[in-house]
């Protein structure tokens, strides 16, 4: 299962709480490996958005086949963002290539969870969070934002909203709409 949202929605932390209550492992995108370089990587790569999407391309397709192998051994696996954000934010960046033509040779998620929450709750989380990632402050901007959530919404099997929803009630419902189409794994 891959998680995918907006930042400041809780999403990391429903990964974390959701592999738990399922038994599960938590994984995130980028994975442990990668995650100190990203900033380095993506300062070398300078302003290409392609170089950048395929760089999370590459990132996806390692750390999915990762999830694939565990899911495949039996293991619940709840990822942290994976393809669906990597094609939405390219595509939100202005990035011209035809990614969908790869899909079929990158590992998919057996379920894909868009999180949504009111957009003003969203705001002030990111706000106490302290200084902003690139990616909260172009998810600040309507029309990014519009572009994202409209591609997510396009790639993902279901969607949960969880305003209003505490850590374990976020749990709760995220459980109660996967299960309601009969599927857990990857």
């Amino acid at each position: 299962m891959a998680s995918l949202t907006l930042d400041g929605v809780g999403k990391t932390t429903l990964v974390h709480n959701l592999a738990a209550a399922l038994g599960g492992i938590a994984m995130s995108m980028p994975g442990p490996a990668i995650k100190p370089l990203r900033e380095l990587i993506e300062a070398a790569l300078g302003n290409a958005k392609l170089a950048h999407a395929l760089f999370y391309l590459a990132i996806a397709a390692a750390e999915g086949a990762k999830a694939r192998a565990a899911a495949d051994a039996g293991r619940t696996v709840v990822m942290d963002r994976f393809l669906a954000s990597t094609l939405a934010y390219a595509k939100a960046c202005g990035v011209e290539a035809d990614f969908d033509a790869l899909l079929p040779a990158l590992p998919r998620p057996d379920v894909s969870v868009l999180l949504t929450l009111n957009e003003a709750e969203r705001v002030r989380r990111l706000g106490a969070r302290g200084e902003m990632s690139l990616a909260d402050r172009q998810s600040l901007d309507p029309a990014f934002r519009s572009v994202v959530m409209a591609e997510l919404r396009a790639r993902c099997d279901l969607e949960v909203d969880v305003t209003g929803a505490d850590e374990h009630e976020a749990v709760r419902r995220a459980i109660g709409a996967v299960g309601a189409v009969g599927a857990v794994g990857m």
